[in-house]
């Protein structure tokens, strides 16, 4: 027998290995099949990753506070009055009383002036009050009045004469002597005197301004409102 005749012929298969020769086999399938598998169990933990990791933490917080806003100085009422005061200085203490002309919407047909404030009878709505040194005992506010002061009911607890641009208004739950309550927490940026970035806590429970507490950056002041109302006020 010749040499040639031992030889594998050239037109036999290429390959002896286990899937050699069976009919239906197809490899770029197989491997399609393997790389779906793999990326359908990568979605799947994303998905119970996303599920044990996001919604069942958001189940346990408490429902968020609903945004609705009402200005609290609208409640103000004669007589009403609150004492404020820096930490920082606590024997330093002045109190915010509001004038019997209370609360003014239509400055046309209030007083053309009131105190050091001239041409009202053409500003903005406002809040009048008188501020007193504040004494110990039971008149806290007994003392004469030394100026007053007109809160402008879209100052968010600042001087009526006061610019400010507001950036923000978020409602949240604060402590606010014994009691937790809800607030609204206001960032904005005042010109002029005192001009700054400031952040005010407002409420409903807070007499006149409704001011619970405000903080500014330069120079770092905090301020915090206590309720009290005087026996005359209706």
């Amino acid at each position: 027998m010749s040499a040639e005749a031992t030889r594998p012929s050239s037109d036999g298969p290429a390959s002896n290995g286990p899937d050699a020769g069976l009919p239906g086999t197809n490899l770029p399938a197989a491997r399609l099949r393997e790389r779906f598998t793999v990326i359908a169990l990568g979605i799947m933990a994303l998905a119970l990753g996303y599920v044990r990791f996001v919604l069942l933490p958001q189940q346990d917080r408490p429902e968020p506070l609903a945004f609705h806003f009402e200005n609290p100085m609208l409640d103000a009422r004669p007589g009403e009055r609150a004492l404020f005061f820096d930490l920082s200085r606590p024997t330093s203490k002045s109190c915010s009383v509001v004038m019997e002309s209370g609360l003014v919407l239509r400055p046309r047909k209030g007083p053309e002036r009131i105190g050091g404030e001239r041409n009202l009878r053409t500003a903005a709505p406002y809040l009048a009050c008188s501020i007193h040194d504040a004494h110990r005992g039971k008149e806290t506010c007994s003392a004469r009045s030394t100026q007053e002061v007109l809160y402008g009911l879209n100052r968010f607890g600042m001087p009526a004469s006061t610019k400010v641009r507001v950036d923000s208004i978020r409602p949240r739950w604060m402590k606010w002597g014994e009691r937790e309550m809800p607030v609204y927490r206001v960032e904005f940026q005042r010109y002029g005197q005192l001009g700054g970035r400031w952040t005010t806590f407002l409420a409903h429970e807070a007499p006149v301004a409704g001011l619970v507490k405000w903080t500014t950056l330069l120079p770092h002041q905090t301020t915090v409102i206590y309720r009290q109302i005087l026996e005359s006020a209706p």
